[in-house]
């Protein structure tokens, strides 16, 4: 009993640090949607226990298998050369797949009948390498077609920044790097920050029933939720189809 109690304690002390491992707002619901349900009375002190630290355990083990995508997982691209896939295999997954989408971007450029870009250098005033600070599709396309911009040396120097600092590299640059908003820009940004409201709205209505413990109502809500969003997503696919 005194080795359950032990772990139980273990495992609502880690509860933070679970939360550290999830990457979005899915993740994080779904995580307490289960301690919820482990933590009911039905299951008394031992059962509970026994619960919280099984989901601990899940999670530690999901958070081990992002480590290793991370540092060791490889994109692969076709129509990109071997050289520049090389180079971009180098850096940490979640860069690699920054960097090859916009490698690729180039082949949509060219596709557009759109010129080589006239950079002279990597100094590229784009929003993509302002905010991430890695080559851009911008010198993607110069150096596939023309100056050769990236270099052994201008990989190393990339390799190297994000080596020693990782992500921590953003922190630095929110001090000198300002990006002046369009308006336009101004309301894309609004109208996201709408929608996310909109569901964080409708998020606590439904646990708010769930809460209720009527199952009948619980599943009515839902219904009528997923009604209202397929009535949405219908009309919007109607229009992108040119229908009225």
């Amino acid at each position: 009993m005194r080795k359950i109690q032990k772990n139980g304690v273990y495992g609502l002390v880690n509860i933070p640090l679970l939360l550290l491992q999830v990457t979005s707002t899915n993740s994080i619901e779904s995580f307490y949607s289960k301690l919820k349900k482990v933590t009911s009375s039905l299951y008394g002190l031992i059962g509970t226990v026994h619960g919280i630290v099984n989901i601990d355990c899940k999670k530690r083990s999901k958070a081990k298998s992002v480590s290793f995508d991370f540092r060791i997982k490889k994109v692969s691209a076709y129509g990109v050369d071997d050289d520049i896939l090389e180079e971009i295999q180098k850096f940490s997954f979640p860069f690699q797949q920054l960097i090859i989408k916009k490698a690729c971007a180039v082949m949509n450029r060219l596709k557009k009948g759109k010129g080589v870009p006239g950079l002279m250098s990597l100094d590229c005033s784009c929003l993509f390498c302002h905010r991430y600070l890695l080559p851009c599709k911008y010198i993607f396309h110069k150096h596939m077609y023309s100056n050769k911009l990236l270099i052994a040396e201008v990989w190393q120097m990339f390799h190297k920044i994000f080596k020693e600092s990782g992500f921590e590299v953003y922190e630095s640059q929110e001090s000198f790097i300002k990006y002046v908003q369009t308006e336009q820009q101004k309301g894309a940004e609004n109208q996201k920050i709408a929608v996310g409201e909109l569901t964080e709205r409708m998020r606590d209505k439904y646990w708010h029933v769930e809460e209720m413990g009527d199952a009948e109502r619980t599943q009515s809500f839902i219904s009528m939720l997923e009604a209202s969003v397929d009535l949405i997503i219908s009309h919007f696919d109607d229009n992108s189809n040119g229908k009225t």
